[in-house]
């Protein structure tokens, strides 16, 4: 299938990593998966989930030496959001509606695994969860929860 088949470059990516068989696979799809610099790590389209590694660099980091709460939620965003495109057939699309973020625990710089799973997808709404986990000790730094819309294709 083209590019053009899907609704998302994204879900474009997790097709091509599907038919690849799995393996890590950076996420160049959007600048900002880019600058975390993204790999996408695992999709089961049966159980709505997947696993997104991301190394945030200095860029991410604010004064106290931690990564900056906005990009954790990010991270957990992608998560999110990817599960929710692996649901869903190529032509649609999602988009988030609402989002919770609960910080567990300071997240120093280093590597992070995101994993997401869908809860629940209608045909307007997916419904979401998600844990980032430092990946040299699997403590839980934060976890969210979020709403996305499903979005028919647009026809041309």
């Amino acid at each position: 299938m083209s590019v053009e088949v899907f609704g998302n470059p994204d879900q474009a990516l997790i097709h091509r990593f599907l038919q690849q068989g799995g393996g890590a696979m950076p996420i160049n799809s959007n600048p900002m998966a880019k600058a975390l610099q993204s790999t996408l790590l695992k999709v089961d389209r049966e159980r709505g989930e997947v696993e997104i590694g991301f190394e945030p660099g200095d860029l991410f980091i604010q004064g106290t030496g931690v990564v900056q709460g906005g990009a954790v939620t990010a991270m957990l965003d992608f998560a999110m959001a990817f599960a929710t495109l692996a649901s869903l057939p190529p032509q649609a699309s999602c988009a988030t509606v609402n989002l919770s973020t609960s910080f567990l625990r300071p997240a120093p710089q280093g590597r992070y695994i995101a994993t997401g799973t869908v809860d629940r997808c209608g045909k307007t709404l997916a419904f979401t969860q998600a844990r980032l986990v430092r990946a040299d000790t699997g403590q839980v730094v934060a976890t969210a929860a979020s709403s996305l819309a499903v979005l028919a294709p647009t026809l041309k």
